[in-house]
């Protein structure tokens, strides 16, 4: 089976019932998943912008659904101790019923880390907190009592109930917009999945499935057993004509030629219906199993009525 996710980045501005609005859409669209961001501003200077906090967010889109799963992409490991994330997904596994996805990374956005006065180590010590954390967290979810003794983290024969209501608990996610070596190392030594966001060509794309499956064999575990996705920045258009006339707005909104706009979207999905079922198919190929769309904001609701009308009944 192959899934399709909606990513919401509430750093963007939303409000709760926007975020409301496109989950129960999802929901009712045949997608899958609704994914959410962990950040706490969007810029230096966003001082008139929305940014809900991601767990919250999470909670509250459970609220509004049944069925639809939801995920984070990704919960940054610095803004949370592990062992108190571990209790709050725990949590909000039962709350929603068994529905989560647990996405984690090493996190990235420094001008966020100095503006919150959470200290921002070296990319080397963030990796290898992460390595540590995800041991705590399993830990956690899975022992009666658990021990851990790490150089970051630690655990004193601790106590933590209720169990994730999945079993053994939440798939655990690693995220990366780089895939570089040794992020793909630890999702295949400590992850259940990893998702690539969010422009890979098909020739990278196939590169980085290469190497996650060598890492897999390393660690003697079936390259399957290891899920895939991929985020994608995407926009459906009607028409070839409709998405050379919004192309060419935008190249000119930013100030780019239309050559370094293609060359930016180059390894997204913007296109026509018959050109994203032909991307999609490629990719699924390539092994990718979730399918994550982040469509132009204000317009999820819209582009999700096309992918439902015209792109899922070709899949």
């Amino acid at each position: 089976m192959t899934f399709y996710g909606i990513q919401i980045e509430p750093q963007f501005g939303f409000d709760f019932q926007q975020i409301k609005d496109i989950v129960q859409s999802a929901e009712q669209l045949g997608f899958t998943h609704a994914w959410f961001s962990d950040h706490f501003m969007l810029s230096a200077d966003a001082v008139e912008t929305n940014a809900y906090e991601c767990f919250t967010t999470m909670m509250a889109a459970a609220s509004y659904t049944s069925t639809l799963r939801l995920g984070s992409l990704v919960f940054c490991n610095s803004y949370r101790y592990p062992a108190v994330l571990a209790k709050q997904i725990a949590s909000l596994d039962h709350y929603s019923g068994g529905r989560i996805e647990f996405g984690y990374g090493a996190g990235w956005k420094e001008v966020e880390y100095n503006a919150y006065g959470i200290p921002f180590p070296s990319a080397g010590t963030r990796l290898k907190q992460t390595i540590e954390a995800i041991q705590v967290i399993r830990k956690l979810w899975t022992e009666e009592r658990a021990d851990f003794q790490g150089e970051y983290y630690q655990l004193n024969d601790t106590v933590s109930y209720p169990k994730p209501l999945q079993k053994p608990h939440p798939t655990v996610w690693i995220g990366t917009m780089y895939a570089k070596p040794k992020t793909l190392n630890i999702a295949a030594q400590y992850a259940d999945g990893i998702n690539l966001a969010w422009t890979y060509t098909l020739e990278v794309f196939e590169e980085k499935m290469h190497a996650l499956d060598e890492l897999c064999e390393k660690y003697d575990r079936k390259p399957e057993s290891l899920k895939r996705s991929y985020g994608i920045w995407s926009r459906i258009y009607e028409s070839q004509e409709e998405k050379k006339r919004v192309m060419k707005e935008v190249a000119e909104k930013r100030g780019f030629t239309q050559e370094e706009l293609e060359k930016r979207y180059d390894g997204a999905m913007h296109g026509t219906a018959e050109e994203i079922v032909e991307w999609i198919n490629s990719y699924q190929k390539l092994g990718a199993e979730h399918f994550i769309f982040m469509f132009p904001q204000n317009k999820e609701i819209e582009q999700m009525k096309l992918f439902h009308e015209n792109i899922l009944p070709k899949l």
